[in-house]
């Protein structure tokens, strides 16, 4: 799943400096990366979603940033991506997945089309996550972490990936990269088994 891009910070507006609670995860993560588990909190995000390339993804975020600065929308976290479908899987061409950029005040929530901003409401997720220090073409350690713990954990994926982008890669050394991964979890349920 790897990607790569290059954002102008002077697109970035508003984006948040990584909170203490994930540089301290970071930080004791460090390689090779620690899963985590937790309970996302709800959130709204401006989103634009797309189908094609990666490769598109600069042109996309560009877009979204402009239109969500353009509304007069405030940013209050990293901008996300999430994937729905597996490269390995299908032609480039195909991809779809979806770019979004937390606010606080979005707009009114309507069917999300491709290429055109729209706002939804995020409940509360499972996930479990790791975070990836390092250039985006080698994200797929971190996928791949992720989901050996799962299998090996006992719990099964539910959902498609998502990336928060923590750093901006227009200002930030490839090496130093920081991308928080998360994958929907829940346990395996055994038959027969009462918890």
């Amino acid at each position: 799943m790897a990607k790569s891009w290059t954002i102008s910070v002077s697109l970035i507006l508003g984006v948040v400096a990584m909170s203490a609670v994930a540089l301290a995860e970071v930080e004791e993560a460090g390689p090779p990366s620690k899963i985590f588990l937790k309970k996302t909190e709800p959130r709204s995000v401006a989103t634009m979603r797309h189908k094609g390339s990666f490769e598109e993804i600069p042109a996309v975020i560009m877009k979204l940033i402009f239109e969500v600065n353009a509304g007069g929308y405030h940013m209050t976290g990293p901008l996300t991506g999430i994937y729905y479908n597996d490269p390995q899987e299908v032609p480039e061409e195909e991809l779809v997945w979806e770019v979004w950029a937390p606010v606080a005040y979005p707009g009114p929530v309507r069917p999300v089309e491709n290429d055109e901003m729209s706002f939804k409401y995020l409940d509360p997720m499972f996930v479990a996550y790791t975070y990836h220090i390092g250039p985006y073409e080698s994200i797929d350690e971190a996928y791949d972490s992720l989901m050996e713990w799962a299998e090996r954990n006992k719990y099964k994926i539910i959902g498609p990936p998502i990336e928060l982008y923590w750093s901006d890669p227009a200002s930030v050394p490839a090496e130093k990269l920081v991308t928080e991964i998360w994958f929907p979890v829940e346990e395996k349920k055994t038959p027969g088994m009462v918890r």
